[in-house]
């Protein structure tokens, strides 16, 4: 499909469209959507994360979290041990229209072209201790083609699609 115009001007889903002063987030056209309001421009890399071995979440938890919201479905949380504990996991799921783009652990190597924009959200675990990091896909969106864990520290991006 083509350009869509409206009042002269390219509808490129970062512009606010008004119908009679109403926002709108999308816009149809017999029964087919035409255009969709975007909070970011396509393939903007959002975020990145890094982890050390033996760090903590807590960073991602407050401020990943309160700056980015809308790439998440809810705020990342502990769902094993806590900021102080030797070995902890945390969790956070994805908005669609989000998904893990990078990841890289240290020791196992790199995945640059994470879960994939066609399969966006997903819930994922993060694994940090003294013993083992990474990350690992646990449902819904895409998975990773490395392995979820190994030694050292890890990182990855979150792109958004729009998909």
């Amino acid at each position: 499909m083509g350009s869509i115009y409206f009042n002269g001007s390219e509808l490129t889903g970062q512009h606010d469209v008004n119908f009679n002063g109403v926002s709108m987030d999308n816009a149809y056209l017999n029964g087919v959507k035409l255009w969709t309001r975007h909070p970011y421009a396509l393939d903007t890399l959002i975020f990145t994360v890094s982890f050390s071995a033996g760090g903590n979440c807590d960073s991602f938890i407050s401020s990943t979290y309160s700056t980015y919201p809308l790439a998440f479905a809810s705020q990342p949380a502990y769902t094993e041990g806590s900021s102080g504990s030797l070995d902890k996991r945390c969790q956070f799921t994805l908005n669609d229209g989000f998904y893990v783009s990078y990841y890289d652990q240290d020791e196992l190597g790199t995945d640059s072209d994470g879960a994939g924009a066609s399969n966006t959200g997903g819930t994922y675990s993060i694994y940090i201790g003294g013993t083992v990091s990474g990350l690992s896909h646990v449902s819904g969106g895409g998975g990773l083609s490395i392995a979820g864990s190994g030694n050292n520290g890890h990182s990855f991006k979150v792109t958004y699609s729009g998909q």
